[in-house]
């Protein structure tokens, strides 16, 4: 009997489920992610994934199975959302896949989900001019704060005053909040100094009178810290574009807009920029904003010889 039952219970270990590999994937990831996409790819597994496929045997899933899953899902959500979910059980897969349990990852075998990415609309530095001049008390900090650093919003509602040194000129970018969830920046290369440009200087000061004897520099009525960037001005966000006549725009243009600026003032590297922004290579800043490259606005000097071929 008790080799039966042995015998049983490797049979049972052989069997592996979907909901076995998702917990060796969610595993893996929590000591890999910042807090918030952990807690996000959890919440994907629970409700979008196990919920249909937990307890089959991920050997048994086919391309065509995936295929109708995906197909259904897009029915109610978007490529953007679809595609996230994808990259979830996509490396579920890569899981069994690496443990020999299955062949091949079905998700090759699919076409690629052809995702729009939302249109950049920054603001034109006289409309920067407008909003700051318009905007009153800690939101007016906080909008400069946004409009000249390009920081992520989840970066400025996470920022400490004991990161914010007046004296050399910087902030220390290290932390992020997301659905009150306080955690790293988004990417490795997102933990970075930014300089604090001479045109800033007055309105960390001014926010320093504000909120300097608290731990976070942008804090609520009741001293708290925000529960996000979701919460943080969001109201005065809409109030001060309809005051100001504008049309309304994401609040994340405000990054946008630093980043564009920077690019049209020909005054600063590529890399420069990159590296204020928290990107890894200036390849997201060609991809996103060559339009507005200053270089690349110019017209084609045909005169310069390269080479010196005619010296």
């Amino acid at each position: 009997m008790g080799v039966m039952t042995g015998t049983l219970s490797l049979q049972k270990e052989r069997i592996k489920t979907v909901r076995y590999y998702a917990e060796l994937f969610i595993k893996s990831k929590k000591q890999t992610t910042a807090q918030s996409t952990y807690s996000r790819y959890a919440s994907i597994l629970e409700r979008v994934i196990l919920s249909t496929f937990g307890d089959t045997p991920i050997r048994e899933i086919k391309v065509s199975h995936i295929d109708r899953w995906r197909s259904e899902l897009l029915q109610r959500f978007s490529a953007k959302t679809v595609k996230e979910y994808q990259i979830v059980f996509r490396g579920i897969f890569q899981k069994a896949l690496h443990d020999e349990e299955v062949g091949r990852n079905p998700f090759d075998a699919l076409d690629s989900l052809k995702v729009k990415k939302p249109t950049v609309v920054p603001f034109m530095p006289y409309e920067v001019k407008l909003i700051l001049e318009t905007a009153q008390g800690w939101f007016k900090n906080y909008l400069a704060l946004g409009f000249m650093t390009g920081m992520r919003v989840g970066e400025i509602v996470a920022l400490k005053w004991k990161n914010v040194n007046l004296d050399t000129r910087e902030i220390y970018v290290c932390a992020s909040k997301t659905k009150g969830v306080e955690g790293s920046t988004k990417t490795q290369s997102s933990i970075r100094y930014i300089p604090i440009i001479d045109t800033l200087v007055p309105f960390i000061e001014s926010q320093k009178k504000l909120s300097g004897d608290k731990e976070y520099v942008f804090v609520n009525q009741y001293g708290r810290v925000f529960y996000d960037y979701k919460t943080i001005g969001a109201r005065q966000w809409t109030d001060i574009l309809k005051a100001c006549n504008l049309a309304h725009r994401r609040m994340y243009e405000m990054r946008h807009t630093c980043a564009t600026n920077l690019l049209m003032s020909g005054k600063y590297s590529v890399n420069e920029i990159a590296s204020v922004l928290g990107h890894t290579t200036p390849q997201m800043l060609f991809e996103r904003y060559t339009r507005n490259i200053s270089a690349e606005r110019k017209p084609f000097n045909k005169t310069i010889d390269i080479y010196a071929v005619n010296a």
